[in-house]
């Protein structure tokens, strides 16, 4: 389990005569869908494909009937699902109306499990992967990836 990583320069923005910095930042390897993970959740149980794909689908169904009705949904150790507002401000409480919402956020709080693996991952620099120069065995994680060599 490995994140790639790249170094980014960007202009502060509240700033923009100040020198521009570094920055570590993930590069994406992908977008999974359900099918994918219900294929991988297959592969981990007794579900076949199309079970586990269900079940995906009715979790999404449930999640947002719940967060609909207000409610934050906590699953386990995994973490929270929680609706929030986005709403204009008024000076005086009697003139403010639900019209004033702009949107709906839905928030996730990750629980302590999930915290604790994603501290764990290493990080491969992408320009050192393509040049073969990552150093291995430097990692936190399970995996014995490797981590950044910050220069």
């Amino acid at each position: 389990m490995s994140i790639l990583i790249k170094a980014i320069q960007r202009a502060n923005p509240r700033d923009k005569n100040a020198p521009k910095k570094w920055y570590v930042v993930q590069n994406s390897t992908g977008l999974i869908g359900e099918t994918e993970v219900a294929d991988l959740i297959a592969d981990e149980t007794t579900l076949n494909p199309a079970e586990a794909l269900m079940s995906l689908r009715q979790f999404r169904k449930i999640l947002q009937r719940l967060m609909s009705d207000g409610h934050s949904v906590k699953l386990g150790n995994w973490g929270t699902f929680s609706p929030s507002l986005n709403s204009k401000g008024k000076d005086k409480k009697e003139d403010l109306k639900a019209t004033d919402i702009n949107c709906v956020n839905i928030n996730f709080q990750p629980g302590e499990e999930l915290k604790t693996v994603m501290q764990k991952v290493d990080f491969v620099w992408i320009d050192k992967l393509v040049e073969g120069k990552t150093n291995t065995g430097g990692g936190s994680g399970e995996s014995g990836g490797d981590r950044p060599e910050i220069e």
